[in-house]
């Protein structure tokens, strides 16, 4: 049905729902905290867990902090870091961090994603790509599956 065979009224009222779906794509960004506020957060995260912290929730951060790193959270111990680079897209905030670990010494260089306002979210590139992509989510057993049955 083409527009001018519409009622106006019915014609205005379309427009109004239809404006605000055209403003979506800006607030992808608006997901991203600002570039600074998002290095220093990382840098607080970092320096958590360099003096001995554990990962989560970062205490007397504001806004909230919470990080999600699976070898800090299995014991893994930072000696130093170094933010590297920095590189910002519509969608997403990543850092190239170089770490400094203990036990065994050595020193590699890791990519993290800095999400939010309020949590601000830090991610390493491994748990965010297993968050976004579900990649290596538990795995269901035969015996689990719904509708599964012996001998079928």
């Amino acid at each position: 049905m083409a527009l001018s065979f519409m009622r106006p009224g019915l014609c205005l009222g379309l427009l109004f729902l239809l404006l605000p779906a055209a403003g979506c794509n800006s607030r992808t960004i608006d997901a991203l905290p600002p570039t600074a506020d998002a290095r220093g957060a990382l840098e607080t995260a970092l320096k958590a867990w360099r003096d001995g912290a554990k990962p989560g929730t970062i205490s007397g951060t504001e806004p909230v902090v919470q990080v999600v790193d699976t070898p800090w959270g299995q014991g893994e111990r930072l000696k130093s870091f170094e933010i590297l680079d920095e590189d910002r897209t519509a969608s997403q905030l990543r850092f190239s961090v170089r770490l400094a670990l203990a036990k065994p010494e050595r020193v590699q260089e890791v990519n993290y994603y800095v999400l939010g306002r309020g949590p601000v979210m830090i991610f390493r590139e491994e748990d965010y790509l297993r968050n976004i992509n579900m990649e290596d989510g538990p795995r269901l057993s035969k015996t689990t599956r719904p509708g599964w049955r012996r001998g079928r």
